[in-house]
């Protein structure tokens, strides 16, 4: 790459951050192959940055990619990038790295263009020393690591997995009883179900809010299909022991939103450890319930049971003689 490609290529790079659930495609894999080939041969480069942000840019679609092409080179050369810059001496107070999170993406190939061309008008929050910083392009290597494996490394915002936006609106339509052409009921209500069934102590938490969202909407006379209900009873049941020792000392429980799209975003939010270092950041500012009082084991057992309870009503009801 010579000094004038970084423009050119961001909108390539841009091009495969919009598409990224493609699960497969020559070219993308190409242009990642290639960014990430320039930025390992030279991770402290003049060009590092470019090579950075590009991998960041198209970091979605190696996260969400079923095969591997690219990924581990793009690892390695990120990797390589954040040892070689990140304790680089600098002046700087504050980096850009330091509050991107997830809307700034779409920013991200204009300030690279910005970056490329110091004639170009800049109106960003900060300066083009300090985007350029290594210590920023270590920041946001990490970034990119961390979008293609969460909670991968730590010292940056916490970020969604790639694709949690788009099922918390795809399960959040549903509830509301206006699913987005094309959705799969029938799987959209089952998937929290498997998910919590192999969920690990610290993800279960957040999978069983989505499933007491989804009970409530299966549970209720706007669902009829019985197979559902015994997935998502089946789950209640086989998590359940895993409270079954559950104790606290909390004088009262924090109120989980009553309305079942609110409490699916919650759920779907917190199963993820980025999710859960967002709430635990923000919680002050939304004088909403410490993370620790809000999943309370003891709480969360008590809901799972009631969910349970409806659950087998309706399954009751759908089918009297037991079929």
């Amino acid at each position: 790459m010579n000094i004038t490609e970084p423009a050119e290529l961001s909108h390539a790079w841009e091009e495969i951050r919009e598409d990224y659930d493609t699960l497969g495609d020559d070219a993308y894999d190409q242009q990642v192959l290639d960014c990430a080939t320039g930025l390992a041969a030279d991770p402290d480069g003049e060009l590092a940055y470019a090579w950075t942000l590009g991998l960041v840019l198209m970091a979605p679609y190696l996260a969400w990619a079923i095969a591997d092409t690219g990924k581990p080179e793009t690892l390695a050369a990120l990797r390589a990038t954040d040892g070689a810059l990140r304790d680089r001496p600098c002046a700087h107070d504050e980096h850009p790295y330091q509050e991107h999170e997830e809307e700034f993406d779409l920013d991200l190939a204009e300030t690279l263009r910005g970056l490329a061309d110091p004639a170009a008008e800049w109106d960003a929050d900060h300066s083009r020393e300090q985007w350029r910083c290594p210590r920023n392009i270590a920041g946001f290597a990490r970034i990119a690591l961390d979008i293609i494996e969460p909670g991968s490394v730590q010292d940056i915002p916490p970020r969604l997995p790639v694709g949690t936006e788009s099922a918390i609106k795809t399960l959040s339509a549903l509830l509301h009883g206006y699913p987005e052409p094309g959705t799969d009921i029938d799987w959209e209500l089952t998937s929290p179900a498997t998910d919590l069934l192999t969920a690990d102590a610290e993800e279960r938490p957040g999978h069983l809010l989505t499933v007491l969202a989804v009970a409530a909407y299966a549970a209720s006379e706007m669902y009829e299909e019985p197979s559902t209900l015994d997935e998502l009873i089946r789950a209640g049941e086989e998590t359940l022991p895993h409270y079954a020792d559950a104790t606290c000392d909390h004088a009262e429980h924090a109120e989980l939103p009553g309305w079942a799209p609110d409490l699916a975003e919650l759920g779907i939010t917190l199963s993820s450890a980025g999710g859960r270092a967002r709430y635990a950041r923000d919680h002050l500012a939304y004088r909403t319930a410490p993370l620790e009082n809000l999943l309370c084991p003891v709480a969360l057992a008590a809901l799972a049971a009631e969910s349970l309870t409806a659950l087998r009503a309706r399954r009751a009801a759908l089918a009297p003689d037991g079929r």
